[in-house]
């Protein structure tokens, strides 16, 4: 059968059993209905999803390593901190910590680094002198300007087999994801994994 032949008769199919759908509607029900045709039964859909959203985060660390080591920074995440202070002006150090969804402890070792290197710069908060702000330096712009090039690099190594349309796809997958664990992560940060798992799932 000729193939647009076989996309249309596809699309009046679906149309008649989803009259209020709309063409992007019927495009995932024809990515996922050849998906379920491919996967393997023992893994779950969000299990495949969870390891390799894994290892794609590994990949882009490994990579990132080597674009990192012609500039004064440790890491893939020293440099996303930099970054992102940049974009918060002159945040709380606590307030950095939460926007990166990272330990604690593990985020005060990342400033406390790029205070160090110079990179960024910490004072008193005025309202409240028991915390202290950070801002980026003039030292920091400047790596990140350099070094912003190889990062870009990085970014087409890791998702230039994609086409425009499968990254645009995926952007708009993420963002969804993403906005729905930014508004309930703080809800369940300290919860144990039970309340964690029935809060999260009883939203979907």
């Amino acid at each position: 059968m000729n193939k647009l032949v076989q996309l249309v008769n596809l699309w009046a199919d679906f149309e008649a059993k989803n009259p209020e759908a709309e063409i992007k509607d019927f495009c995932m029900d024809f990515i996922l209905k050849d998906y379920q045709e491919k996967k393997p039964s023992f893994i779950s859909v969000n299990g495949q999803l969870a390891s390799l959203t894994g290892k794609l985060s590994k990949y882009a660390g490994f990579y990132s390593k080597k674009a990192l080591e012609k500039f004064s920074l440790n890491n893939i995440e020293d440099w996303v901190y930099l970054m992102r202070l940049r974009e918060m002006g002159t945040p709380k150090k606590s307030e950095l910590i939460y926007d990166m969804i990272s330990e604690f402890p593990s985020g005060i070792d990342v400033i406390k680094r790029l205070v160090k290197s110079g990179f960024v710069h910490e004072f008193a908060d005025e309202l409240d002198k028991r915390s202290k702000r950070i801002q980026i330096t003039s030292a920091g712009i400047e790596i990140l300007g350099k070094s912003l090039p190889w990062m870009e690099k990085i970014s087409d190594m890791a998702f230039n087999q994609l086409l425009e349309s499968e990254k645009a796809l995926l952007i708009e997958l993420l963002n969804r994801l993403n906005d729905f664990h930014k508004t309930h992560y703080l809800n369940v940060r300290n919860a144990s994994l039970e309340v964690a798992y029935k809060t999260l799932v009883s939203q979907s």
